[in-house]
């Protein structure tokens, strides 16, 4: 338990990276950060990637898996058991084919200030978010389906997210787009084809951001 890998200064080609945490733990002494300041069981520092895929399971970490100012290109990121956040990308300017992530405890998929393009997401049992976008993010995607989560997709401080697929089920709120930060501004969403089912409230919108769906 409370283990770490860290990648730093990488050029990562060709690699399936594994990690494997503990099921069972007592307390953690080193939550949410470690002894280096770093919150990720899995983190890749100023790296860069060429067909690699990455798989976590059972991590008991602020972030199954942390990526910090990294570029390229990732074919596929599988995590599920998260004790907290399962993919935390920030800084970053990075392509990923497939994400497929299931139960974590807070947020599937947490991107900041960063450039990033996915294809396909598939996000299931999100304690808090499916989806979280912030900090004057630009991202573009093909295909998220995110199921039983509390928000499904949300969009905040100045970030602009441009999806053309969603499908969304059994959550409290579809979507959200709003300022939470106070040096920054409010969140854009603009979806092509969407779908929202059992759900308790369709939107959360404040007045400095927006939600443009074209179907």
């Amino acid at each position: 338990p409370e283990s770490r890998a860290y990648f730093i200064n990488s050029n990562l080609k060709n690699f399936d990276i594994n990690f494997n945490g503990f099921k069972n733990f007592d307390d953690l002494k080193f939550f949410p950060f470690d002894l280096k300041g770093l919150t990720g069981c899995l983190t890749f520092f100023n790296s860069n990637f060429e067909n690699v895929s990455l798989k976590s399971q059972d991590s008991n970490c602020e972030d199954s898996l942390n990526m910090v100012n990294v570029r390229g290109e990732i074919k596929n990121i599988y995590i599920t058991n998260s004790y907290s956040d399962a993919l935390d990308i920030d800084f970053s300017n990075i392509n990923i084919e497939n994400i497929i992530i299931k139960n974590s405890k807070n947020d599937c998929v947490d991107v900041s200030a960063g450039n990033y393009k996915f294809n396909f997401l598939d996000l299931d049992i999100c304690g808090d978010k499916g989806l979280s976008i912030g900090e004057e993010s630009t991202i573009k995607i093909e295909n998220i389906n995110v199921n039983n989560s509390e928000l499904g997709i949300a969009s905040k401080d100045g970030s602009i997210a441009n999806i053309f697929n969603v499908n969304i089920q059994n959550v409290d709120t579809c979507l959200g787009s709003y300022n939470k930060k106070q040096e920054f501004s409010g969140g854009y969403i603009k979806i092509n084809e969407f779908i929202c089912k059992n759900f308790i409230k369709k939107n959360i919108l404040d007045s400095q951001s927006r939600i443009l769906l074209e179907n």
